[in-house]
Formats: structure tokens, sequence, C-alpha cells
């Protein structure tokens, strides 16, 4: 298949493929790091050198991105009123409008002061209330040793840049991609709206006026809710619109999230006497504990490629126990035999909190981020896995990974290499038809030390021709190959 027929398939498929680029200076232990965000984006480096410092800022970012409510004043933070009272004055703009002509032009200034409200909605309220769930309270803690202030730049498909010093967040000038936005009445049409775009690349809005209960309304005061939301749309296209993060410890939390919750709920009655203090948790930690107490037994879009990957690795099954209203209980079954989970092995463990995301929680152009997938896994099983992760990239789902891995990083090379193959002689290699990866889609970064304390993230070279780069690990090979020379010189 070529590349664009597979990036066509994906866009009608309606999967978000992420494509951000972020600028970090100062933050954590990230003295500099400018990183292209793709379907597929892969973070390698020494232990303690940021890759989980910068995957969960991603993670902030994206979440703070997250598709808002038709109704917005209800989905802001309890304490931006002024930003709740600028969205019904916006709204209110919207209604006042006076069509001249069938199809009407929008006000360019009207639509970025949407874009405006919107963007600083998320940059100035929501992105900083979730670094400090995701990372500390105290922000000043995440500027980096000997800084004063840590920035953060959005560089497309909007351009902002967000500063923290001195205590005092504050966001620039937003630059705003230009929209064109019609509107027109239509007295055939029976829908209450439809949205397409034109020719000339403007968005146009088209209402129906023939239905009974709008009978007295115009096009303007029927945007009035759908027009912001089209808008928000516009440029939010390239973000996904929810972001999932399973951390480096998910499957000793998968195991005690039973024990931890009853204890805290032991604990509620007393609360008003007593006190009641709870170890403070990480926001995706926190978070990652919800889903399992929410966890729906729904099947999701990709459980069918959880049960092909748990049957490859696991030759059993993980089973959520219990219905909507139960506190949940995950087993591991194997011929037939129904094993708590931490009777089952490492691998299983490991393996069971991403085989539920897929089969529960995760949707078709979300970003799932996986720290280290490769723990308490066999080569073999690594290779597998990054077989899968091609999988989910060619379904729509978008991965960050963070990883020590060698053999899944090799695996993940030859598969986008494969992209370039046809279909008989990716059957030769084993793989199934969807296991590729296009260059378009992969990302890969090097996190690296420059000085004690500096640590800055350089893209790994890769191409269809040549995989992606092993550098990193052909450097520690042949520390390890010099060593072994060394000791049979000595002992000959």
């Amino acid at each position: 298949m070529e590349v664009r027929e597979e990036l066509q398939r994906l866009n009608r498929n309606g999967s978000t493929r992420m494509n951000i680029t972020l600028h970090i200076k100062n933050f954590g232990p990230i003295s500099d790091a400018k990183l292209s965000l793709r379907p597929l984006t892969i973070f390698v480096g020494p232990n303690n050198s940021g890759k989980s410092y910068a995957a969960m800022l991603v993670h902030s970012i994206v979440s703070a991105y997250g598709r808002p409510s038709a109704n917005m004043p209800d989905h802001l933070p309890a304490s931006s009123t002024d930003l709740s009272d600028r969205f019904v004055a916006i709204v209110d703009k919207i209604d006042q409008l006076e069509p001249k002509k069938q199809r009407t032009a929008i006000p360019d200034s009207l639509v970025n002061e949407i874009a405006e409200a919107y963007l600083e909605r998320n940059f100035n309220h929501l992105l900083p209330n979730y670094i400090r769930s995701n990372f500390t309270p105290k922000l000043n803690d995440l500027v980096r040793i000997n800084e004063t202030a840590f920035s953060i730049s959005l560089l497309n498909p909007t351009r902002i840049h967000v500063n923290y010093e001195n205590g005092q967040w504050s966001t620039s000038k937003f630059l705003i991609p230009k929209l064109r936005m019609l509107i027109e009445a239509d007295d055939e049409t029976s829908d209450l709206i439809s949205i397409n775009n034109d020719a000339d690349g403007n968005m146009v809005f088209t209402f129906g006026t023939r239905l009974p209960n709008l009978v007295g309304q115009t096009p303007m005061s029927m945007a009035g809710d759908e027009l912001p939301i089209a808008i928000y749309d516009k440029i939010s296209q390239d973000f996904p619109q929810q972001s999932h993060y399973l951390p480096a410890a998910r499957s000793g939390i998968l195991q005690g999230y039973r024990t931890i919750t009853a204890s805290i709920t032991e604990r509620v009655p007393y609360a008003g006497i007593k006190g009641m203090q709870i170890p403070p948790l990480s926001g995706v930690v926190a978070t990652f504990i919800s889903s399992l107490i929410n966890m729906s037994p729904h099947k999701g879009v990709f459980y069918n490629l959880a049960e092909e990957l748990e049957t490859s690795i696991l030759h059993g099954q993980i089973w959520r126990f219990g219905d909507k209203h139960e506190l949940p209980e995950f087993k591991y079954k194997f011929l037939n035999r129904e094993i708590s989970l931490h009777n089952a092995s490492s691998t299983v463990s490991e393996m069971a909190p991403l085989i539920l995301y897929l089969k529960h929680i995760v949707d078709k152009g979300s970003l799932l981020i996986i720290e280290e997938p490769e723990a308490h896994l066999h080569p073999a099983n690594q290779v597998i896995l990054a077989r899968y992760i091609a999988k989910m990239v060619r379904s729509g789902l978008n991965i960050l990974l963070t990883t020590h891995s060698q053999p899944l990083l090799e695996q993940l090379s030859l598969l986008l290499q494969a992209s370039d193959a046809d279909q008989k002689t990716r059957k030769n290699m084993g793989l199934d038809h969807d296991e590729f990866l296009l260059e378009d889609e992969v990302s890969p970064y090097l996190f690296t030390q420059t000085a004690p304390g500096n640590h800055t993230a350089k893209p790994i070279e890769y191409s269809n021709d040549d995989g992606i780069s092993q550098e990193e690990f052909v450097k520690v090979q042949a520390e390890l190959y010099n060593q072994t020379i060394c000791v049979e010189q000595d002992s000959s």
C-alpha cells in the first residue's frame, strides 16, 4: 500500500494523527528539547535523562487540549468565571449577526476571538492545573536547578509560548492559522446543521430552516453552540482528543488497587472526627487507579486486537469480573483456570494493564503513553509487542513509548523498512498485512546528559531505507566488547 493511500485511509476513518511540535526549556532535568510528536513517538536514553518528564508533560498538554462540550462554560475550571462570561458574550455576538445574503462570511475578528478564548482556556487555566496534578502542586520545583524559569512553546498547529517565573504563569500572544467561516440557510434540507469545506477551503455551515421546531430562528442563532465547537475542532485537529498514561509502576498498582481503595473507603466515616490524611499520588497514578475502578465492561474498538496480543504473548486471557456497578476484579484465565494477578507471572501482571486499556478504555485517535512497555518481557516477546504496536498505529491509535529495549527498537526499525516492501515480501518476512510503519508517522528521540542535571533530546536518524539508528545501543555493546577483549588478553 502506498504511503499516500494509507494516510487517506486513516483520514477517512476519522482518526486523529498526532502532529505536534513542542519546545521545552529548563523543565525538570530538561535544559532544551524540541520534540515533533507523531503517531509513533519513541523516547530512548539512560535512566534519569528526562524521558518520563517529557512524556508526562506531553500527557498534560494533550489533556488540556481535550475536546470541550458544546456547552462551553460548564467545562471550564470553577475559578475561571471571567472565561465563562467571555464565552457567553461570544455566543451573544453570534446571535446578533444579521446575514445580508444567502451565504454570509463570519467576521475574521469573531473567529479569532473564539479561537483565542479556547487557547487561553487551555494554556492559562487547564494546562497549569494538569501539570500541578501530574507532577507537583509546587511549580517552582519543576524549574531546572540553577535556573529561574521554565518555558513551553507550542509551534504547531498554533504558536503559543508559556513561561513560568517567580510564581507567575504567563502566555504570549497566540498566532492562529487563518480560518474562513461561512454560514448559509437552506430551505430544502431537513438537517439541523451540516458542516462542509468548499472548493476554496472555507468551512461552510448549512442550516435547515423548514424544521417545525426551528420556526423563527435565524441561522446565526442556531450557530451559537455549533460554530465555536467547529472552530475548536479546526485549531486542535492535530491533537488527540484523549490521552491515557500507563506508568512504569502499573503492574504493582493493578495488583494492589483494591486494597488501596478499600483502605481509603474504610477511613471515610472518620474523616470529620479524626481527620484523614491520604498520601499524595501523582496525577498519572491517581488517574490510572481511577480508570481501574471505573472500568466499564463495554468492549472497546481495540478489543479484538487486545485478544490477539494476549494470545500471542500470554497464551491466556486477562478478564474483568463484576458488573458495571461493582468494583471490578481482574484475573488471568489460562486453560480454563482463573488465576489472581498476584499469583500470575510478572509478564502477565505487566501486560495486563495494556490489555485492559485496549479492551475497555482506549478509542481511535487517542494518545496512549506507555512507560517501558518491554518490562518483564523476554526479548522474543518484546519483538511480538513491537509488531502489535505497529498494528495499533495502523488502526488509528497514537503511541508514545519510553524504552530501554534494543529488541523492541530493532523490530520497530524493521517494520519501518518493511513499509517499502510489497505484500508478498512482508509475508515472506513473517509479517501480517498491517505490520509496518510509515516514515511520516515515526519520531524517535535520544535523551542525553550534557552536564550534571542538564539533559537534552535530539532526533534519532531514521528512514525507510535504513530504519532507526541503533547507535545508542551499539555504544554499550562496543564497551562490553572492549571489556571482553581486555579480560581475554589479561588471562592469556
